[in-house]
């Protein structure tokens, strides 16, 4: 079947002040895949039975089907008696001007019944991040087999890729609010596409003030200011996706959408063994099912650092999510010398080089590593664009069948810092 939402398309500014959502009839249902009847919703479930519920998700309930055509899809039942009717809309609204490969594909929606409202999106054969991380290999004594280290590197890549997209391709950027593992689907291919959209909205700053912000000021996935108001910025999904780049690290699951006094306390005995110059302290803390050799292990100490920056307390202080896309297409260099053939690590370095600002902030930051923050905005303006350049297949040093794409040069990886202002600062240095 087709659908028409593979486009690249702008993210227009959200209107300043306080509007209600969206009408339905302003929202361009032709660029939201196919209409469902509610009759088929019903054979595609068995009359959404048990045995095809997935979950219970915060936005609805989403249920396993298959329509007559044979393909499988999953369907999310809104209940607008319990649900606010802006959280649909606004995610229609969402899909109808925003598309990317790395974003999970609506493909139709049923809107007929007054108290329930369906949206249909792909199925994703193997699930989620957090159901696929470790998966039975008996059911008669529960072993566990788990991803290896290339495809764990291929799906952080890959979902910073999408992050990447909607922080620095859409205008306003748009913030996902609910970046866990369980938000990172992955197909038959294990390649990535983000899910939990319904929370996303725009980057709240001085110059964009949007109603959806606005409508949907939550405190679970926000950041309290300086001043105690509660701040919806791309800071935030970075500091969620350092918390997801440990899990694939340690293999410590739940740790992305636990508490934040779990949180602090995983935090603290984790964090210590992640240093730039001592290698092998990320061996105590590496997910002892991983089977890695010394190569191996050296994008694992790369994806810890790129963590831990993330993990910075100082929302302004977080790498922007583009350069954490360039980190993990490139895990090598963020440890190694210029010289590809040479393995120590660089403590010496311009001022002006990226890895000057990453590793020669560490000693001043209480040892968090610190990737310079340039303007979360693209140059050129705000049309939406796909990168061409995705390398999810690792990191290319681990031989040519991981890597799909040009190798890039070092100033491409480490570009000249930014002196400007940091536009998710917010006055909370």
């Amino acid at each position: 079947r087709g659908t028409t939402n593979q486009r690249g398309v702008g993210v227009g500014p959200a209107p300043a002040g306080i509007s209600p959502p969206p009408p339905e009839e302003s929202i361009n249902f032709s660029s939201l895949g196919d209409t469902f009847t509610y009759q088929q919703l019903l054979q595609a479930t068995g009359d959404f039975s048990d045995a095809n519920l997935i979950k219970h998700g915060h936005s609805g309930d989403l249920f396993r089907g298959t329509l007559e055509n044979g393909i499988s899809v999953v369907i999310k039942r809104v209940d607008m008696q319990s649900i606010k009717k802006e959280t649909y809309l606004l995610e229609l609204d969402f899909f109808s001007k925003v598309s990317h490969p790395r974003l999970v594909p609506l493909l139709g929606h049923c809107l007929e019944n007054e108290n329930e409202k369906f949206l249909i999106y792909k199925y994703m054969p193997n699930g989620d991040l957090s159901s696929s991380l470790y998966r039975k290999t008996s059911e008669e004594d529960g072993s566990l087999q788990s991803l290896d280290w290339i495809t764990r590197l291929k799906i952080a890549t890959g979902a910073a890729e999408g992050l990447s997209c909607l922080h620095h391709e859409c205008t306003p950027p748009i913030v996902h609010r609910d970046v866990q593992a369980s938000s990172i689907l992955l197909d038959d291919k294990f390649e990535v596409r983000l899910g939990s959209l319904s929370e996303a909205c725009p980057q709240e700053g001085d110059t964009h003030q949007s109603r959806i912000t606005r409508l949907l000021r939550l405190p679970q996935s926000s950041e309290q200011g300086a001043s105690g108001s509660v701040t919806t910025t791309c800071a935030y999904d970075v500091y969620c996706f350092g918390k997801v780049l440990l899990e694939l690290v340690t293999g410590k699951l739940g740790m992305s959408a636990s508490s934040e006094a779990q949180l602090k306390e995983w935090l603290e005995q984790t964090l210590p063994y992640i240093s730039m110059y001592e290698k092998e302290l990320v061996t105590k803390i590496v997910d002892p099912s991983l089977i890695i050799d010394e190569d191996l292990l050296e994008e694992v100490w790369a994806m810890a650092i790129v963590a831990r920056s993330c993990l910075n307390p100082k929302p302004s202080r977080r790498p922007p999510m583009r350069y954490i896309l360039k980190a993990l297409e490139n895990p090598l260099k963020v440890v190694r010398e210029e010289n590809p053939g040479s393995a120590r690590l660089r403590t010496t370095s311009s001022r002006g080089s990226w890895n000057a600002a990453l590793f020669g902030s560490w000693r001043s930051t209480s040892d968090v590593a610190v990737i310079p923050a340039g303007s979360s905005r693209p140059e050129g303006g705000g049309s939406f664009k796909h990168s061409g350049t995705s390398n999810s297949q690792g990191s290319g040093q681990n031989g040519g069948e991981h890597s799909s794409s040009r190798r890039r040069q070092s100033r491409e990886i480490f570009p000249e810092p930014s002196d400007g202002q940091d536009v998710e600062r917010q006055g909370q240095d």
